[in-house]
């Protein structure tokens, strides 16, 4: 039985959100610290972004092999 309220995730787009943050989370202390400047982090936002965006695809590619291969066959009643 599972627990009121939990919902079953899509862990591919739910990941590429949650890395998405964090990174974006990233830049954001290291403008603020100085460590880089603002005009570095909108040049590097794009190519962050199609990097994580290529691996996310990559990794729902992986997934999605893995699930034709090893498909698991319907109980017997």
């Amino acid at each position: 039985m599972k627990a009121k309220g939990f919902k079953e995730k899509n862990w591919t787009s739910t990941w590429l959100q949650t890395t998405l943050s964090i990174v974006g989370l990233a830049f954001a202390v290291l403008v603020g610290f100085g460590v880089i400047t603002p005009e570095q982090s909108s040049q590097a936002g794009p190519l962050v972004t199609s990097t994580l965006t290529a691996v996310s695809s990559v990794i729902a590619g992986v997934i999605a092999l893995i699930g034709i291969f090893f498909k698991q066959d319907d109980p017997v009643a």
